[in-house]
């Protein structure tokens, strides 16, 4: 186990870090431009969405997956939040987002009431922004915690009733507000898919992939750029069957690129630290285009924009700068985290 400073601050970093890539980074919310508003946020879903990335990490570490492995069980999460906890997976209609159903309605599956560009884009969301992206920093700016726990016994318990108590808080707050009550049929098949992602990632498919010792580096810019550049395209897909399916293509390339580079380049901890940093800046990048939420003065939803820009470009120079000093380990996998 590591150091208690070194731990605490990289629980703090998962924690604080991960709700803000995934739901202040755009500024689409009601919160937008209200400094204490967005506080009080920030505390409200560090133990949903950073005790999420935290437990997904420990679990990695733990039983020795690797990126694949964490990735499906983001998507696990991922498809969890819209489906039992958050309930937007079946929610039929949202007064307080006027563009709900142009999301929702032309890829509509009536039997089993859900969206299929909207599932897929909440999916790939958490996946890449709740989860994905904070860990993949993390790894690079601590080096030291790499392939080791972070989390004791007691710390694990503790935030497991954090993430129930928060989620339940959610859950009811989808019920009651917007009036979700999903059947016990669709409850069921979202958890049978949360089951077969989870089962998936604890087969050999999540195990780390190996790496040739003398394989070559993949340049900066490159990464840096198709990082940025899968963002913006996935959240410029318009919700049709032909972004569904766009989308779907899209995300089968990356997740095969993924795995070529791991075994054929250099693609460890800089690697993967600077592909998750071009992700957040691609979001921070497509936030301007978002729209202005209701009552939120214009000026205050780009101001937020600029400032989580420069957040995101700062952070991606830090992770540059950091992670060249490091020297790569030969016994290090792809997968470390």
């Amino acid at each position: 186990m590591q150091p208690l400073r070194v731990r605490v601050v990289s629980v703090l970093g998962i924690a604080l870090g991960a709700p803000v890539t995934a739901e202040f980074l755009q500024a689409y919310l009601s919160s937008t431009g209200d400094a204490l508003a967005i506080l009080g946020g920030l505390l409200f879903f560090a133990p949903l969405y950073g005790g999420a990335a935290l437990l997904i990490r420990e679990v990695a570490v733990r039983t020795g997956r690797g990126w694949t492995g964490i990735l499906l069980l983001a998507a696990a999460f991922g498809v969890a939040m819209p489906g039992v906890i958050d309930l937007a997976l079946f929610g039929t209609q949202r007064a307080d987002i006027p563009y709900w159903a142009a999301l929702r309605e032309p890829t509509l599956i009536e039997p089993l009431q859900i969206s299929a560009f909207a599932t897929l884009s909440w999916v790939i969301g958490h996946v890449m922004m709740s989860v994905g992206a904070p860990l993949a920093v993390h790894q690079a700016l601590a080096p030291s915690t790499r392939g080791r726990p972070i989390l004791g016994r007691w710390g694990i318990g503790i935030l497991i009733v954090l993430w129930a108590i928060i989620a339940l808080l959610v859950h009811t707050d989808g019920r009651q507000t917007y009036g979700y009550v999903p059947s016990g049929w669709q409850v069921t098949g979202v958890l049978l898919v949360v089951a077969g992602l989870v089962a998936l990632a604890m087969s050999r498919v999540g195990r780390p992939v190996a790496s040739r010792p003398d394989a070559g580096p993949v340049p900066v810019a490159a990464i840096l750029a198709a990082g940025a550049v899968a963002k913006v395209s996935f959240d410029l897909l318009p919700p049709t069957w032909t972004g569904f399916a766009v989308g779907t293509a899209l995300l089968l390339c990356v997740g095969v690129l993924l795995r070529w580079l791991s075994a054929r380049c250099r693609w460890h901890s800089r690697e993967i630290g600077l592909l998750g940093a071009a992700v957040i800046v691609g979001g921070a990048v497509i936030g301007f285009a978002s729209p202005v939420p209701d009552g939120v003065p214009v000026l205050a939803k780009f101001a937020q924009n600029a400032v989580m820009l420069l957040l995101a470009f700062a952070l991606a120079a830090v992770v540059y700068r950091r992670s060249a000093r490091q020297v790569p380990l030969a016994s290090q996998q792809p997968g470390d985290v």
